[in-house]
Parts: structure tokens; C-alpha cells; sequence
């Protein structure tokens, strides 16, 4: 595991997956390749200095890889140098060892997904809902949240919407004049053209629709598609659509319209905490106890103190 490499020198003999990799020329005017590999303990940075066009084939993102190499340090950072690269066939490894994977199973949460849907009460909403999300089952199954900030692994997507879920559901026990069915329909489709702007669950990167459009447009543009084609009342899909377009919150952030309902205001919030929780989590486990985080870029630059045990 690439956890375990940490601090290690020397040569290594090993499988990974290959998450980005940047063909460059060096300084001799000689093509080097720049790969980023990863296995579910994390990433590692690497070159490969002497390379073929074999070596740029097999070097794609999303495939496995057999390396033998040297590791080192650069800057004060582990790198390995890779000697050889030869591909593996996925029907040959357990791919649960190279991708990160969401902390609950992925048929346990379609389970609970499939009873939030049939718990709309409003049948327009539960249709469109129950079409859009039946149509992008594979992917808002399996893709990431995130290509790195926050649920970036296998499933990712799904459990942040389910999450977000549940958080709007406490909120609406709690403000009952919160419109429970637009709080189930808009946290299952917030985050909806996440399943366009994402290239899938390996090596996760941005499509050329994500980067033009993003997911907000995209979710918005998925929505209102579905909504016409199958007759969803006007006011209904705005309303809808609303929540999608201002679930970021702030123009500066990418919303197109900052929440202008008290639906939308909660989804915006719980969407907020959800997210920024969930990259806390991660910075927090890198952290000794008794120690600050690093500054955080997505909180602000803010670095938060890890406690120990405070009941002594």
C-alpha cells in the first residue's frame, strides 16, 4: 500500500492505478512521463524518465499498472523513479485494493436511496425523481462527489446525497413549514450533474462539459429536461430547479442565484456542512492529536486543532 511507502527508500515491485498521468520534455529536450498512482491508501507521485510509446499507452488513466521502480524523496516529498510499467488486466486484481471506496456499502445505500424516492408524496416530484435518478443508477451509484475535496471515492456521490439528506430531514422535524417533498427531491438531485461533469469512479477527472459548464448547469439543464418531457407542473420544475441552481449559495462560489426559498436555503446549508465535514474529516486524520491542521484552502485557509481525549 502507498501508506506504507512513507518514509521507505529503495526498490519496490508493485501493483497500482494510474490517476493522472502528463506526458513532458526535460530539460535535454528528451519525453519523460509525470504519473500520479494511486490504491485506496492514497496517491503517490512518480517519473519515468526513459519512456516508449508502449510505456504512453499503458500509462492511461483508470488502468493497472505493474511498477518496479526506486523510491526516493523530492523536496521533502516521497516520489519513485519507474524503472519498468507493464499493464494488468482488472479481471486479474481486486479493484477494491486501488480505488477508495464510500464507507457504506453501495447496494445498502440504493436500498435506502429507493426509499427516500418512494417516500414523496407529491407524485410529479416523485416521478421525475425516480426517472432522472433510474436513468443515472450506474453513475450516481459509483462516481465520486469530487475529483479531490471532499467523497472522493467510489460512491462518493450517493453518499453525500443521502447524507444531505437525512441532514434536511432533521431540519424539517425541527421546521416543519419546510416543504419535506421539494427537501427529498432537491438533496437526491443537488448534486445530479456531478454525473456529467465527472468522468466516472477511476482516475476521476473533469469532462470537457464539466469544465465548460459544471455541475450546477448541468443538473439544472438534466431537470428541466426531464420535467418537460414528462409534463412536471411549471411551478413544481422551477421551483425544483431553483434549489439546484443556488445550492452553492453565493455567486463568488458558482451559484447562478443564491437560495430565494426556505428549501433552498436549508439544502445550500446542509449541502455546506456535509462537504466542508467531510474535507475536515480527511485533514483531521493526517493530523497528530494535540496538533493544528494544516491551513485549509476550501475552509477559508483556516487550520483546526486536533484534541485528544478531554474527559481526563
Amino acid at each position: 500500500m502507498i501508506k506504507d511507502l512513507q518514509g521507505f527508500e529503495g526498490p519496490i515491485d508493485m501493483d497500482f492505478m494510474v490517476k493522472q498521468a502528463t506526458r513532458a520534455t526535460s530539460n535535454n529536450g528528451t519525453s519523460y512521463l509525470s504519473i500520479v498512482l494511486q490504491d485506496m491508501s492514497g496517491t503517490l507521485d512518480s517519473k519515468m524518465w526513459q519512456i516508449t510509446e508502449a510505456d504512453v499507452e499503458t500509462a492511461q488513466p483508470g488502468s493497472i499498472v505493474r511498477v518496479m521502480g526506486i523510491m526516493g524523496t523530492y523536496k521533502g516529498h516521497p516520489q519513485l523513479k519507474i524503472n519498468e510499467l507493464s499493464p494488468v488486466h482488472e479481471g486479474d486484481v481486486d479493484m477494491s485494493r486501488f480505488i477508495p471506496v464510500a464507507p457504506v456499502q453501495i447496494e445498502k445505500m440504493l436500498e435506502t436511496l429507493d426509499e427516500r424516492i418512494a417516500s414523496i408524496e407529491d407524485a410529479d416530484l416523485r416521478l421525475l425523481t425516480k426517472t432522472i435518478l433510474d436513468k443515472r443508477r450506474d453513475a450516481f451509484s459509483s462516481y465520486p462527489a469530487a475529483v479531490t475535496v471532499h467523497h472522493a471515492y467510489m460512491g462518493g456521490l450517493l453518499y453525500h446525497s443521502l447524507s444531505v439528506l437525512d441532514l434536511c430531514l432533521k431540519a424539517q422535524e425541527t421546521y416543519p413549514l419546510l416543504k419535506k417533498d421539494f427537501l427529498i427531491a432537491g438533496a437526491l438531485l443537488h448534486d445530479i450533474g456531478k454525473t456529467e461533469e465527472l468522468s466516472g469512479y477511476k482516475a476521476a477527472s473533469y469532462t470537457a462539459e464539466g469544465n465548460l459548464l459544471g455541475h450546477i448547469a448541468l443538473g439544472a439543464m438534466i431537470v428541466e429536461e426531464a420535467g418537460k418531457a414528462l409534463n412536471t407542473p411549471k411551478e413544481k420544475l422551477t421551483y425544483l430547479i431553483h434549489m439546484i441552481l443556488s445550492h452553492h449559495g453565493e455567486l463568488e462560489f458558482g451559484s447562478p442565484k443564491v437560495p430565494a426559498t426556505p428549501e433552498a436555503l436549508v439544502l445550500h446549508c446542509m449541502d455546506d456542512i456535509d462537504a466542508k465535514m467531510a474535507c475536515l474529516e480527511n485533514y483531521l486524520n493526517a493530523t497528530e492529536e494535540g496538533s493544528f491542521t494544516v491551513k485549509i484552502p476550501w475552509m477559508q485557509n483556516a487550520a483546526f486543532f486536533k484534541a485528544g481525549k478531554l474527559d481526563k
